[in-house]
């Protein structure tokens, strides 16, 4: 595939590719041709540019070649599966990115991620006794996870480790550990318990897809969770003995003093796990107990989400599209803190080409790191404030910016000024409401007729959690309860079919009941009749009023219909947008 000449395989790839993601033909070859000349998988090079997802890739790559494409991967019976670990390296799993399937006496079947060369393959189907093999096509995202399944010795064992710290004994080496932790966790057999316990949790909350992990002492004990899909879970607790140990391994790994106990310190680390890089942010405060620690785990090997997969209507996103690609004006993402909207700019940015427009940013701290970008990073320990990069960057001759955070009045007159200036400029600001945010610009001290000619759209948002697809059932509910609920007849008579959907629970989703999570949004777009009445006024609720009327859809709208059509349930809605009782029907609500 990454020869120059473009064969009938590669072409007959790239048009289903064409048709499945809606992308020109002639795009996608010269795609092709670019990977190609820098010696990048075409795959890799589609999924980087934000192009396709990695699913429809794979689903074209099978259908090109006649294979089918696995969706799930099913657990493996014990015995096959300590044997496969036995004999195929963890190392090779991950380099080759393939798992085993299915299997009988005679045949083996893979999940593979690239079909060839099929080489390692053969080989592994020798070595576990098989006399043929056989290959499905899966994504690099299910394999990973069924490798970190299968090799993962520290499976439930963060409880485990916890036990093994009794008492001091266990604890009196732990000061000195090396900063350098780029082994990946699970080739990691460190046997010494404060480290082995780390591990357990890093490994179970990464294989857990959590953002966060909490290292909350309190009198009697440690209590360490993780935060899955915006929701803390409890991992496992450490004896009271156990705390100063634990929290300054943590420190070593993210390069603070250990000792200082008495002030915040800010780090960062990097873990490698199933051969995914993990990047860590560390946040450490003295408490009353002792020493708190938050970990933030940023998947750097995710990649930059498509704005349509992000859960937003193709109709919004495609008008997201249309206004980053505006040569000045000021588009601000709302919403709380771990909502999503850096995740949104990024997506949205990368509909920008970045070889003909400079593109630069600056963030606190850089989540995604991309090539073609100039991005600068906050650190106020030796000035570096929103404010003064952002006066910085405006040396560079950019045409698009984007500010991570609009913390305060002179980040945001600076915007401002950015804009009237012919720059795009991109930024987050924490508001409940997308027509509190306009109000928000003035109460920082920017003039309403600056706000109302400069900012061009504010697109607000939560994240729900989705349905676990493996545990999914629907039951009747009355069309009473949820016109109670808020739901208009419109959306009812459109959406409701009598039966809404939730999780029962199974291992897939701790049982919780849900697994991942997907945007809800609301966009509002500046036009005359909103301008004038910022400059008239600084009540949200009559912006707000004329934004409906012009057809703004609200962040209830937008979950309500997600309910009906069973991605996510009425109690996540009620715990993520139903935040006040109120009267307001869902319709153009917010």
């Amino acid at each position: 595939m990454q020869e120059h000449a473009l064969l009938p395989t590669h072409q007959k790839l790239i048009e289903n590719l064409a048709q499945s993601a809606n992308l020109p033909v002639d795009h996608l070859v010269e795609q092709w041709k670019s990977a190609a000349a820098k010696g990048t998988a075409f795959r890799e090079q589609l999924l980087k540019a934000g192009l396709v997802s990695d699913e429809r890739f794979q689903r074209s790559v099978g259908e090109t070649i006649s294979l089918p494409f696995a969706d799930k991967l099913p657990a493996l019976i014990p015995g096959f599966q300590n044997r496969f670990t036995q004999v195929v390296p963890i190392r090779i799993a991950k380099r080759y990115l393939f798992y085993p399937f299915e299997f009988d006496d005679e045949q083996l079947v893979l999940a593979v991620v690239n079909p060839w060369p099929s080489g390692i393959y053969e080989e592994a189907a020798l070595a576990l006794g098989k006399s043929s093999f056989s290959m499905v096509v899966s994504t690099e995202e299910l394999i990973l996870e069924a490798i970190n399944m299968g090799y993962d010795r520290h499976s439930s064992s963060a409880e485990e480790a916890a036990e093994v710290l009794e008492d001091e004994a266990d604890l009196s080496y732990l000061d000195h550990f090396r900063s350098d932790e780029t082994e990946d966790l699970l080739d990691a057999e460190d046997e010494e318990p404060i480290k082995k316990l780390m591990n357990s949790i890093l490994v179970q909350s990464v294989r857990d897809q959590s953002s966060d992990i909490h290292i909350d002492p309190s009198p009697k004990e440690t209590v360490v969770r993780n935060r899955i899909d915006g929701v803390l879970h409890k991992i496992t607790t450490v004896p009271k003995a156990g705390h100063i140990p634990l929290v300054n391994r943590v420190k070593v790994m993210a390069g603070l003093d250990i000792s200082t106990k008495n002030k915040p310190q800010d780090g960062r680390t990097m873990i490698i796990h199933a051969g995914r890089k993990i990047d860590i942010r560390v946040s450490t405060i003295p408490t009353v107990h002792g020493e708190q620690a938050v970990l933030r785990l940023l998947n750097q090997s995710q990649g930059i989400i498509p704005l349509k997969e992000l859960g937003m209507t193709t109709e919004m996103a495609e008008r997201v599209e249309q206004l980053v690609l505006q040569p000045h004006g000021i588009i601000l993402v709302t919403g709380p803190t771990g909502s999503g909207k850096t995740t949104t700019l990024y997506s949205a940015l990368n509909r920008i080409n970045a070889n003909e427009k400079n593109v630069v940013t600056i963030e606190d701290p850089v989540e995604y790191r991309i090539n073609n970008y100039g991005q600068m990073q906050v650190n106020e320990k030796i000035g570096v404030t929103f404010a003064k990069g952002l006066r910085a960057m405006l040396r560079q001759d950019p045409d698009v910016i984007m500010i991570g955070e609009m913390r305060d009045t002179e980040t945001a007159q600076i915007a401002i000024q950015a804009s009237l200036t012919g720059h795009l400029v991109l930024s987050t600001i924490h508001t409940n409401e997308a027509a509190a945010t306009i109000i928000r610009l003035i109460d920082m001290g920017v003039e309403p007729y600056l706000v109302s000619s400069t900012v061009t759209a504010v697109l607000a948002q939560r994240l729900v959690r989705k349905i676990c697809s493996y545990c999914k059932t629907s039951y009747l509910i009355d069309r009473k309860e949820l016109l109670d609920l808020g739901f208009s007849d419109d959306l009812l008579e459109t959406d409701f079919k009598g039966e809404l959907w939730k999780g029962s629970g199974c291992p897939r989703c701790l049982q919780t009941g849900y697994q991942g999570r997907i945007g809800v949004f609301e966009l509002l777009l500046m036009n005359d009749d909103i301008r004038k009445e910022v400059n008239r006024t600084t009540d949200a609720s009559s912006v707000k009023r004329i934004a409906v009327s012009m057809g703004m859809k609200g962040l209830k709208y937008d979950v309500g219909k997600k309910v009906l059509q069973g991605q996510t349930t009425v109690e996540e809605m009620l715990r993520v947008i139903f935040t006040e009782p109120e009267k307001e029907s869902l319709p153009g609500s917010t």
